[in-house]
């Protein structure tokens, strides 16, 4: 160990002192500073769905609580349709909406990555009726965008937000 720690460092190994020198095939071959070499990551999957901006005549948007246990537990979102890998089908992610609407898809979306995956999301926008406002979830509350920043809000929902704001 002690040799490893002073003498065949990674990047700058000390070969001529090294009492191993003339066994040693990186040495002979002229690679001992490329040593040891990474191994390559492994490619991150890619998941999609659509993220739901509802927004009321007031400029409020619709925020949720996300499930205290998993990714993102306990922190604020737009509503979403499930993110899967693989093909992204729009049509039925828009069965996923959380209130009946006049869904608008925007143009462009939005694209964020996890520590173990790559997350994109189309948005899609609607502005809220009194039909749909009586079917909202339990937890769910209106938040108005100069109040945003007293919400627990991920980075990937205030790009969501962000998105269908300017559009």
């Amino acid at each position: 160990m002690d040799l490893g720690a002073t003498v065949c460092t990674p990047r700058s190994p000390r070969c001529v002192i090294c009492p191993l020198m003339q066994g040693c095939r990186a040495c002979a071959q002229g690679i001992a500073e490329e040593l040891p070499r990474r191994a390559p990551k492994a490619d991150k999957p890619t998941r999609r769905g659509l993220a739901f901006v509802l927004m009321r005549k007031d400029g409020a948007v619709l925020l949720r609580k996300r499930p205290t246990k998993g990714l993102l537990g306990g922190m604020d979102e737009v509503p979403s349709s499930a993110w899967r890998e693989g093909k992204f089908a729009l049509a039925d992610a828009l069965k996923e909406a959380p209130v009946p609407a006049n869904w608008k898809v925007l143009e462009g979306g939005v694209r964020h990555t996890f520590t173990h995956f790559h997350l994109e999301l189309a948005v899609a926008r609607a502005v809220a009726t009194t039909a749909g406002l009586a079917k909202l979830a339990p937890g769910a509350a209106w938040v108005t965008v100069d109040r945003m920043t007293e919400r627990a809000l991920p980075t990937v929902m205030r790009k969501i937000i962000a998105h269908a704001v300017q559009a």
